[in-house]
């Protein structure tokens, strides 16, 4: 086996409900994925003997590959990853018929590190937290106890008694995770809205940037587990909705344990290959993280009812699931409204939403500024999650149906997606970060439906470098379908 990454999950992740050690591996000629786990699980109870950590080690295989975890103690994870490694190592020449040198020796000196880097201080807070149910945050630098004006925050290096904490001072705040491959950022900020005009203060992360009450506070991508930290630790938020990309899913897992609402938006392809995530249904569950920490019975999971593989994974939450769907046609949303499910969805031109057998407008498609009159099929489908969410936190009807009259009339409501600039010469510029085949095709929808007599449709296209010659080609593909007048490509050093 040879390791290809390892690294820290600090939270719920993709194998584990809490922190662990992963290691993603490579199998070499004449390996087998079950003899490597085999061999792998039989030197991990050999390396962690006596060390009294009680949560078994969790293999996922996927084509070429494995994904070895080890759960571990907090205060120790960093020596985690470096045990996990000398325990794949031993199964490596267990495997190859070879004695793995100085096994003992390297191990004697992991241990001996590991109990140098012990905080029975930080282990002792958490196991308080986690009896009365407070929400524990934490990182390299700093723990925090509670969220937002709710919370306390303290440094490593001094952290206090559990008798010292003030624990009826501490508690949560309404969090909402938006993930799915696409309309996250347009979702969010829908949400963020709503909050607003209920009278909220919202703290929102996206790939645009962080913002406090829908102003900016932080720019750049911001949709990992180091973002929900920043929004949840400021004082002055009182609603968190945070999109949550599943590079950070994967890549460290979330940054808590419980949410109120948790929403999927869709699952099509994008960055398939990375962290041993190979395929569409492996990608549906990795970013189905997110509902599995929702807690019943008020939170809720929403997913995207249009969506097979979302509908597949709607079993397997513990809180109830809303679906959102544009038509409610098919099989899987009328089967989930004759059990008494609820749905959002669009009834003679209007978002609606059925629950308990009734019916509530919410607004009219035409009219929502973000559906271009209904050209723009994509956002009707985010206005329907948006207020899905937006419903299930609890926020008043009134400021969900105003958001959504009122959402992206304005330049500054939605940068960047799917928003439309006119230069002085009278062109109408869409932009949009519409950078998957799925995306693309609802972008060149909407641009086609913008077209005035004799317009044209001129396609200006980057792409993020992290993507593969497939993903490349897959988007290449869709340009050439949609038959513009004209492509330009450009590139950017940034």
């Amino acid at each position: 086996m040879r390791v290809v990454d390892s690294r820290r999950l600090r939270g719920p992740n993709l194998q584990t409900r809490g922190p662990a050690a992963i290691a993603e591996v490579a199998l070499e000629e004449g390996e087998t994925a079950d003899a490597c786990v085999k061999a792998w699980k039989k030197a991990v109870a050999h390396v962690t003997e006596g060390l009294g950590w009680s949560d078994p080690p969790v293999a996922r295989v996927f084509p070429g590959g494995i994904a070895l975890v080890l759960p571990a103690p907090i205060d120790v994870l960093m020596e985690a990853t470096e045990i996990n490694e000398l325990a794949i190592r031993a199964a490596s020449d267990a495997i190859a018929g070879r004695t793995t040198e100085d096994l003992e020796g390297a191990l004697a000196d992991l241990v001996a590190r590991m109990e140098a880097s012990r905080r029975p201080a930080l282990i002792a807070l958490q196991a308080v937290a986690r009896r009365l149910d407070i929400p524990f945050l934490w990182d390299d630098e700093s723990v925090t106890l509670g969220m937002a004006a709710k919370s306390r925050t303290y440094s490593l290096a001094e952290l206090p008694t559990p008798e010292a904490v003030t624990w009826d001072t501490l508690g949560r705040i309404p969090v909402a995770l938006v993930t799915g491959t696409n309309g996250k950022t347009t979702t969010a900020r829908l949400i963020a809205r709503m909050a607003t005009l209920a009278g909220r203060v919202p703290g929102n992360t996206s790939t645009d940037g962080i913002s406090v009450g829908e102003v900016v506070v932080e720019e750049g991508d911001w949709t990992g587990p180091e973002a929900a930290r920043l929004v949840l630790r400021r004082p002055d938020v009182d609603m968190a909705i945070l999109e949550t990309a599943r590079g950070g899913i994967l890549r460290r897992g979330l940054a808590v344990d419980a949410c109120d609402v948790a929403l999927v938006t869709n699952v099509t392809s994008d960055h398939l290959g990375e962290f041993g995530v190979c395929d569409l249904p492996m990608m549906a569950r990795a970013k189905a993280v997110v509902g599995t920490i929702v807690q019943p019975p008020g939170g809720r999971v929403v997913l995207g009812g249009d969506d097979p593989l979302l509908l597949e994974l709607a079993p397997t939450f513990a809180a109830p699931v809303i679906l959102f769907a544009v038509s409610e046609e098919s099989p899987g949303v009328r089967a989930h409204l004759a059990k008494g499910g609820e749905l959002l969805t669009v009834r003679d031109g209007c978002f609606v939403r059925v629950a308990h057998g009734i019916a509530t407008e919410l607004g009219q498609v035409n009219v929502a500024p973000l559906t271009f009159g209904g050209a723009a099929r994509h956002n009707v489908a985010n206005i329907l999650a948006a207020a899905a969410v937006g419903l299930a936190l609890g926020l008043p009807l009134a400021a969900v149906s105003e958001a959504i009259r009122t959402f992206g009339s304005l330049p500054g409501d939605n940068p960047g997606r799917g928003q439309v600039v006119r230069t002085r010469q009278g062109v109408r510029v869409l932009l949009d970060f519409g950078h998957n085949p799925a995306g693309l095709r609802e972008l060149y929808h909407l641009a086609r439906s913008l077209l005035g007599k004799g317009g044209r449709v001129v396609s200006v296209h980057t792409q993020p470098g992290d993507r593969t010659e497939e993903d490349t080609r897959a988007l290449a593909l869709e340009i050439a379908l949609a038959s513009p007048r004209s492509i330009v490509l450009w590139e950017s050093e940034e």
